[in-house]
């Protein structure tokens, strides 16, 4: 009984994956929404819409530090930029918000949100709270120390995250 279930549960976010992707959302709401839920909890941690690393909101049970690049023909090691964010995870479930940029830029100017389940992540990009930011799906792995995403946004090419975590 078990297996069916988890093999219905399988199919059902197999496929509801590439709809959920068809259909527009209004992810300038979700990403408000976010932002509201954080710095109401810990009003100092957020500039703009971006985390800073030296103090954990208090959601977090985690953080995370990597690079991020273009994936280009499935090969993923061309980096383009740094990145940092926190998360809560339990088991194979969670959320995560983090900032990111070019190698060359010092303050985050982009942001990166959503959930994660097993091995499929979900959520939205933008460049900041009042532009235009996308959705997107990722697969990847991750163990107690390391994490490596292969991500797929709504619209631009496919790109990776990679990089260190750390449970608190």
């Amino acid at each position: 009984m078990k297996k069916l279930l988890f093999v219905i549960g399988t199919c059902i976010l197999l496929a509801a994956m590439p709809i959920s992707i068809s259909v527009s959302t209004p992810t300038l709401k979700i990403g408000s929404r976010l932002n509201k839920i954080l710095s109401s909890q810990n009003p100092e941690i957020i500039v703009g819409p971006f985390l800073q690393p030296n103090d954990p909101p208090e959601w977090a049970n985690g953080e995370f530090t990597g690079v991020w690049g273009l994936d280009i023909w499935g090969e993923w090691h061309i980096p383009a930029g740094w990145m940092f964010g926190y998360y809560k995870r339990d088991t194979n479930w969670g959320y995560f918000y983090a900032g990111f940029a070019d190698f060359e830029v010092e303050n985050a100017t982009w942001f990166i949100q959503g959930y994660f389940l097993g091995p499929f992540m979900f959520g939205s990009l933008g460049e900041n709270e009042y532009a235009n930011d996308t959705l997107f799906v990722g697969i990847g792995r991750y163990n107690e120390t390391d994490y490596h995403w292969r991500l797929m946004g709504e619209i631009g090419p496919t790109f990776f995250v990679e990089g260190e975590h750390t449970k608190y």
